[in-house]
């Protein structure tokens, strides 16, 4: 199984391929999202790391820690290699490619703001309480919901 950063180097080669700036945020929020679409087109997790609710958000804790550290204006992500176990599949890589053509417009607060939204997984899981995980059903649910409008 695919871990976060396999999923979150593909979302930063895609960047720099096509020239479109990444952030943490945005960096974080696409996995997330990624994964959420995942769940809801296979039932199955696209990534292994668990997801919490925290104060902005959802978020992917490990990953988080890894990428709070490094300065995205450079572009250098190499530091992602060590983490990835560079075993995404062709049809994993080709639907990051699709939550990317749909998503990369879109900044990390305007991403954010997504996640946020009444009703969103993060929604009915944070209460006030940070590192909360977001359970994957509820995940898949909110995601099958927006897939079948």
């Amino acid at each position: 199984m695919n871990n976060c950063f396999d999923i979150a180097k593909k979302f930063i080669e895609l960047s720099n391929k096509d020239s479109i700036p990444m952030s943490p945020m945005k960096l974080l929020k696409l996995t997330y999202i990624a994964h959420g679409y995942y769940l809801a087109f296979t039932d199955k997790p696209l990534f292994e790391n668990k997801i919490e609710a925290w104060k902005y958000g959802p978020v992917i804790p490990d990953l988080y820690h890894i990428i709070k550290r490094v300065d995205f204006s450079n572009n250098d992500f190499k530091f992602i290699e060590m983490y990835s176990q560079n075993n995404l599949s062709k049809e994993d890589s080709k639907f990051i490619e699709t939550v990317w053509g749909a998503y990369n417009r879109f900044d990390g607060s305007q991403l954010s703001s997504k996640t946020h939204e009444k009703g969103t997984p993060w929604y009915k899981t944070y209460n006030g309480q940070s590192f909360t995980q977001i359970n994957n059903e509820l995940i898949k649910e909110y995601y099958k919901n927006k897939v079948n409008g």
